[in-house]
């Protein structure tokens, strides 16, 4: 939901909302004289001329409904300018409606006026003045705020006036404020009041008590929440006779959709429809038992309708999610696959006969039960069919044509239900949509592939290409890919090299298109900037345009105090990537800015602490000679402590990027540059500590949790076994390791899957195939560089042709991205590995060895030799690992 606000303003590329078109304008009814105004963001501010603002203070923010909004503010700047007090407003009503949307962040929610009050005298005074002139006004509550008074729409919280950032390992910032006794503590922006230490409240006397004990009021007791949205919460509740029940919240004045509905609105007309729907027809819908009002929120009471929504149903029995599955497993699943479409069918047809039509057929709308049998829930689009259709529904299960308004009046009511079912099919089958919306042809190949496993049943993939196009063309037929994979992989690696070059000028605010974490961190990095797209083209035997790199240089150079020191996310990689295109001047000013840095103190990872900085010092030594960045990285490794659990990602994260295995990589080379066996013992502990996360998967695999917190059983680059792949073959090139050695075929065993979200680098199939490939020529073993190319192959099914050549989606395919993490670079540095089997595609050090030297044995006792590079030690029990 985070990255549905980058879709708004442009239909290929993730574009910052503030670009979007804004809609009518908010405007006061007079500028004040003396005052400048500015916009930045969604926001335009007002301010006095010359007036200086504290760091921090008491932010009073004034809510609004969508109706009344524009005479709100008229209010707020009398009120204001009166006072001589700043504030800002929301630029436009298509701001407006997002930034209250259903899916909006909770932490924003409601704020469409905020003022900046320089003292707490002041702040009373104007707290005060907009109580009286905005009395009886009613707004949405505003969730981080304490409401002043009787008031409904003003409301105040402590934090920062002016932007004070703290660096994360990650890119990202979090906003600061500076508690009473002078430290800077994190602004907390969750959804319920907060303050920092050793702040109190002066506005108020009558403080909120906390209650952890039961919430109950109308009779009923709420035993868990199932969801929470801008629009409200969904919750479990029982009866004060003991029947369960199912409980709809909606926020007043909040939950907007395009319309212009607000969750108040909408969730009454669900309940009428319900009232009407289980009045024809019984069983067709939830059974409504109530709906009624408590202080200012609606609650809609239905029965507890029992199962698990498609979603979940689908992750828990698909087979195509796991390795080793045999047909029969396949075959088993699609007939339950044609049991639930025919149930939701019959469901549907239900409706239809009675006159209504559901319009958001999606699968967290679909509940399945212990016998496969289908309900649906969540009625809030449901309509009668004669009427024109104007309801939300959920990308991918929408037609596109609805979107069209020349076309959409002629769309029968009952097609979006039927275009519905067909994407819940494809859901079964395997979620593709935004890229077959994108490419035709990619459905063709994704059944093809499924062929391979257990062929797809006739009337199962009808009902998924029902409204598709026919295929195009533009990519070869999944029989051309089969019998030649090597020459059409090797035009796809070419045509995502010439797209990505053609990419170039077409991001906004930055030299390539890249990912909603590339705006929330930087856009020069390796992971989502200019740098991971230049080294990819690099790599990929590109020359990039001395313009881009001029720019890279120059950017970076100029910005070097704002990024962090890490190899993927800051000035260590870029640096890296600067000096293999001869930037060697600037990247050694990036490399020493990253050295210097603080956060090196609070991150000991690969991807943007000490871990990725000691890398690029060894890159350094390797190809410079310089004996002083051998030393650094030494004495930057050797300075951590033993527990690295503070200094890794949240909640004790795992993998290559932010864990224990990317610190374990740093220590091996440092180990084979300076013939020291200590630090490749460390990193050898290191990758067993890992095993705390690890996780089977079927059959026969391994993945790892991302974090002690964070439960997903990953296979991937960044986080799971592809990622531990990445670290522990290199390891075993030196170290005998019989357990170690096991982990890595059940993680080798784990990167068969060829069916995932994403054909990105970190997080998807592009990188399962770099650490095959990786592997492969690591451990002398042609058998893993066929798996490889089998990986590659299936990368296929995501390409999205065009004019310029193949584009790839980013993130989570919303939108086409050129970024190296999860985008076009990436797969571009996957598929060049996979062909041509270089050393180092990713910021490794292999061919830069020096093969007269030893390896030093990370196993043997310490005062054992070293054995030869490639070798292997002979001590394999853990116990004695000195």
């Amino acid at each position: 939901m985070r990255d549905a606000a980058f879709t708004l303003a442009d239909k290929d590329f993730f574009t910052p909302l503030a670009a979007a078109d804004p809609g009518p304008r908010y405007r006061i009814a007079s500028a004040p004289a003396g005052w400048r105004s500015a916009e930045f963001d969604v926001w335009t501010f007002w301010s006095p001329e010359g007036l200086a603002l504290p760091e921090h203070g008491w932010k009073v923010h004034v809510s609004a409904s969508l109706a009344n909004s524009a005479k709100v503010l008229d209010v707020v700047a009398g009120v204001c300018t009166r006072l001589g007090v700043p504030f800002k407003h929301l630029s436009g009503h298509k701001f407006f409606l997002w930034l209250h949307g259903k899916h909006a962040s909770r932490a924003q929610s409601g704020k469409f006026c905020a003022l900046y009050p320089p003292t707490p005298e002041l702040a009373h005074e104007v707290l005060a003045a907009l109580d009286a002139a905005l009395a009886g006004i009613d707004g949405p509550y505003v969730l981080t705020d304490r409401r002043f008074g009787e008031s409904h729409c003003v409301s105040y919280r402590y934090g920062a006036f002016s932007a004070q950032p703290r660096l994360e390992h990650d890119g990202t910032s979090t906003p600061m404020v500076r508690g009473v006794d002078g430290r800077l503590v994190p602004d907390e922006r969750r959804p319920e009041f907060h303050l920092p230490e050793g702040v109190t409240d002066p506005f108020t006397t009558a403080l909120d008590e906390l209650d952890d004990g039961e919430v109950s009021f109308h009779g009923y007791t709420f035993e868990a929440v199932l969801q929470h949205s801008n629009a409200g919460g969904a919750y479990r509740a029982r009866t004060a006779g003991g029947r369960q029940v199912f409980i709809k919240e909606a926020r007043a004045h909040n939950g907007y959709v395009w319309n212009g509905t607000d969750a108040r609105r909408r969730l009454e007309a669900e309940y009428l429809t319900l009232r009407t729907l289980h009045e024809v027809a019984p069983g067709s819908c939830p059974e409504p038992v109530e709906f009624f009002t408590h202080w200012e929120h609606s609650y809609l009471v239905t029965e507890l309708v029992p199962g698990t929504t498609l979603t979940k149903w689908t992750v828990a029995n698909t087979p195509v999610i796991q390795t080793g599955q045999p047909p029969e497993r396949y075959a088993a699943y699609y007939r339950r696959c044609l049991n639930v479409l025919n149930g939701l069918s019959g469901v549907l047809d239900r409706l239809h006969r009675n006159g209504y039509v559901f319009v958001d057929i999606n699968p967290r709308n679909v509940l399945i039960d212990e016998d496969d049998r289908v309900r649906l829930i969540d009625f809030e689009s449901a309509q009668p069919a004669n009427r024109p259709i104007n309801a939300p529904a959920t990308p991918g299960y929408f037609p596109p044509e609805a979107a069209d308004p020349d076309r959409q009046g002629s769309l029968a009511a009952e097609y979006y239900d039927d275009y519905g079912l067909s994407a819940v099919a494809q859901m079964l089958v395997f979620p593709l949509h935004q890229i077959a919306d994108r490419s035709p042809d990619s459905l063709h190949h994704l059944f093809a592939e499924l062929a391979e496993h257990g062929p797809v049943p006739d009337e199962l993939r009808e009902t998924v290409l029902r409204f598709q196009p026919p295929p195009t063309g533009a990519l070869p037929t999944p029989e051309e890919v089969s019998q030649r994979p090597e020459p059409h992989l090797r035009d796809l690696r070419d045509a995502t090299a010439d797209a990505l070059e053609a990419m170039a000028g077409q991001g906004k605010d930055t030299l390539f298109p890249t990912v909603p974490d590339g705006y929330l961190s930087n856009t020069r990095c390796v992971a989502y900037g200019t740098a991971g797209v230049l080294h990819a083209l690099r790599v990929a035997g590109r020359v990039p345009d001395p313009r881009w790199v001029r720019s890279l240089r120059d950017e970076s150079l100029a910005g070097a105090e704002r990024l962090g020191p890490g190899l993927l996310f800051g000035n260590a990689g870029i640096a890296w990537v600067l000096a293999d295109l001869g930037e060697r001047e600037a990247a050694d000013e990036l490399l020493l800015a990253a050295s210097a840095h603080p956060l090196l103190r609070r991150s000991a990872t690969l991807g943007g602490g000490t871990a990725g900085l000691a890398l690029a010092h060894l890159h350094r030594f390797a190809t410079v000679g310089d004996h002083a960045d051998l030393a650094t990285a030494g004495r930057l490794l050797d300075e951590l402590p033993e527990d690295l659990t503070p200094l890794l990602g949240k909640d004790n994260a795992s993998g290559l990027v932010h864990g224990r295995p990317g610190v374990a990589l740093a220590l091996y080379y440092l180990s084979r540059f300076s013939g020291d066996p200590q630090p490749m013992r460390r990193g050898v502990e290191l990758l067993r500590e890992e095993l705390d996360h690890r996780q089977p998967l079927e059959v026969d695999g391994l993945g790892f949790r991302v974090s002690d917190k964070d439960r997903r059983n990953m296979p991937y680059l960044f986080a799971g076994s592809a990622g531990f792949v990445h670290v522990l073959s290199r390891y075993l090139t030196v170290v005998r390791d019989d357990e170690l050695a096991t982990v890595l075929e059940g993680c080798l065993r784990s990167l068969g899957i060829r069916f995932t979200v994403s054909s990105g680098l970190f997080q998807g199939q592009a990188g399962m195939g770099l650490a095959l490939s990786g592997a492969a020529r690591l451990l002398d073993r042609p058998e893993l560089a066929d798996r490889a190319l089998d990986s590659a192959r299936a990368l296929v099914k995501y390409a999205v042709p065009h004019a310029t050549g193949v584009r790839w989606a980013g993130s989570h395919g919303q939108r086409l991205s050129a970024e190296l993490w999860s985008g076009s670079a990436g797969v571009l540095l996957a598929l060049h590995q996979v062909l041509e089997r270089e050393p180092d595609p990713l910021f490794t050090l292999d061919a830069l060895l020096p093969e007269d030297e030893a390896a030093p044995a990370a196993t043997a006792a310490p005062e054992t030799p070293g054995h030869p590079a490639g070798g292997k030690c002979e001590n394999t029990n853990r116990r004695e690992t000195p």
